[in-house]
């Protein structure tokens, strides 16, 4: 195995989920989810790339391996529980003798539960990680909502600012929240703050369908019907 990669592509694929079973292993348009996110990284030949997928899962290890993916140990259990958290899976790998003295520069992160991802929004973030000025590059949605309309609950009742009042839609200014499709970030800056969060956080707003996230029975069903109508629909799977 040579010493340096440039990029570091992490798909975590656990095999237990609790919105929906196995959801990883979920067939859209005659392709797994985990096979879809595959392809779209491999299909877009990024030089000097190590696809690696985070699985407990023999059966999504076998397919990741068919789809020219590495696997080359299966993720603890303790860190394939449902209250997991993700971050330790990437420092599992960095850690694990095998690899600790490769020279990754960049991280990236695809969710395989985002089948509709954007080609031209992921390379557009390739393009900008490399930027000195920048460190994070990540995937964001569109709220339509602005911070006098998110509200916290206290036993079933809205905490309401005061003085709120209703104001037509246009005028409200937007949040923002990550989508999932991509988290990009200079590797060194996440071995330090462990997330890919910091000050120079860029963001990349997408729309619908691509930043589409299945995490239960009507996301998978919602995106078959897309893929139904795909030819009214621009995609890029």
């Amino acid at each position: 195995m040579q010493s340096y990669y440039k990029y570091l592509t992490f798909i975590p694929a656990r095999s237990n989920s609790k919105g929906l079973k196995n959801k990883n292993l979920k067939v859209i348009s005659g392709k797994k989810l985990i096979e879809i996110t595959i392809n779209f990284i491999k299909k877009l030949k990024i030089k000097s790339n190590y696809i690696f997928v985070s699985t407990d899962s023999k059966k999504i290890r076998k397919i990741s391996k068919n789809c020219g993916a590495n696997v080359d140990f299966l993720r603890s259990k303790k860190l394939s529980k449902s209250n997991s958290v993700l971050d330790d899976a990437i420092f599992e790998f960095l850690k694990n003798s095998k690899f600790n003295k490769i020279n990754f520069k960049f991280l990236i992160l695809l969710m395989p539960t985002q089948p509709f991802r954007s080609k031209q929004a992921f390379i557009k973030a390739l393009k900008l990680i490399n930027n000195p000025k920048i460190k994070s590059v990540i995937s964001v949605k569109n709220l339509n909502r602005s911070d006098d309309y998110i509200f916290k609950k206290e036993k079933n009742i809205l905490v309401i600012k005061k003085n709120i009042k209703s104001v037509n839609r246009q005028f409200i200014k937007s949040n923002f929240t990550p989508c999932g499709c991509f988290y990009i970030t200079k590797l060194n800056e996440f071995k330090k703050k462990a997330s890919f969060y910091n000050n120079k956080t860029f963001a990349i707003e997408t729309s619908f369908p691509q930043n589409l996230d299945i995490d239960n029975v009507y996301d998978l069903n919602l995106a078959r019907t897309i893929i139904k109508n795909k030819k009214k629909i621009k995609l890029n799977i």
